[in-house]
């Protein structure tokens, strides 16, 4: 099966585990294409994992060109690029 570029197709699993104010919700996600499963111990690392893999990734052949670039800082700003 051939990867489709900014598609993601996961089935979510979300279950309790304790009781009272030690409550805390589980979760893990099967990736459909694969079957690969991850488990979160919190929302929190289930969403940042989503947030994570919905970044936007480059067009292809955008990727060669970028090749001499400065590293992504990761906080979503646009390095520049320096002119030879």
């Amino acid at each position: 099966m051939v990867k489709e570029q900014g598609y993601f197709s996961y089935l979510l699993r979300l279950w309790q585990v304790g009781a009272g104010q030690g409550a805390a919700w589980r979760a893990s996600l099967e990736e459909i294409p694969t079957g690969e499963r991850r488990a979160f111990a919190s929302m929190d690392d289930l969403v940042g994992y989503l947030r994570e893999r919905m970044r936007p990734c480059p067009p292809p052949g955008e990727a060669a060109t970028r090749a001499g670039s400065q590293p992504d800082s990761g906080d979503g700003a646009v390095s520049p690029v320096e002119k030879e």
